[in-house]
């Protein structure tokens, strides 16, 4: 039976650079605009099979920088013109839930489009692009703190990778990113979770 690293390296073989960068940017699209996809795993597991014949750690890194931002950035506009332009502007949007999410916002540190760097760090609002029709943000500002958060996130994850992959062998390397990845995503989340319950409370003492 073939092993998970033999595997991967026969399907990003197959994919070829192109086509890695592809469905990179599918994954983060779809990532911003949907259902979690575990972007971190998926940019790391992509970095650490890179075309070494072809391309350098760096170049390969920058790469796949540009690709992460380009599918924030495409996720989140296509679920804000979906939100904006079939819900917000017909006025399909129920009240209550327009409500609760501008209540929600008003419980965080900042109230405006900063919510998104924050939330780069913490995840406390889902499906951005939403929250920036729903609230009337400014579209320009909010991309380019999506575009900043993302960059900022993402470089400091890919030179965490690559200084593990100059410590260690390839095979090691990889299993030890990939469990960090898993350390990250599960830290992010439960400081999310934390967040999450600091505002309920909050929000049940003023009531």
């Amino acid at each position: 039976m073939a092993s998970l690293d033999e595997l991967l390296t026969a399907l990003f073989g197959s994919l070829g650079p192109v086509g890695s960068l592809v469905i990179l940017v599918i994954i983060f699209a779809l990532d911003a605009a949907l259902f979690p996809a575990l972007p971190e795993v998926w940019i790391v597991v992509t970095y650490t099979y890179r075309p070494a014949e072809m391309l350098g750690p760096v170049a390969w890194a920058g790469l796949l920088l540009a690709m992460a931002v380009v599918g924030d950035i495409l996720g989140t506009s296509l679920l804000y013109v979906a939100v904006r332009r079939w819900v917000v502007l017909r006025r399909r949007m129920p009240r209550w839930l327009e409500r609760a999410m501008k209540k929600w916002t008003s419980f965080l540190l900042v109230q405006d489009e900063r919510v998104i760097l924050m939330n780069r760090a913490v995840p406390v609002i889902p499906m951005v692009g939403a929250f920036i029709a729903t609230l009337g943000w400014d579209y320009r500002r909010s991309m380019a703190y999506v575009a900043i958060g993302g960059l900022a996130k993402y470089a400091i994850l890919l030179y965490v990778v690559f200084a593990i992959g100059l410590a260690y062998d390839v095979a090691t390397a990889r299993w030890i990113t990939l469990a960090l990845v898993v350390v990250v995503v599960g830290l992010s989340f439960l400081a999310s979770w934390f967040r999450r319950r600091r505002i309920e409370a909050s929000s049940a003492a003023r009531s």
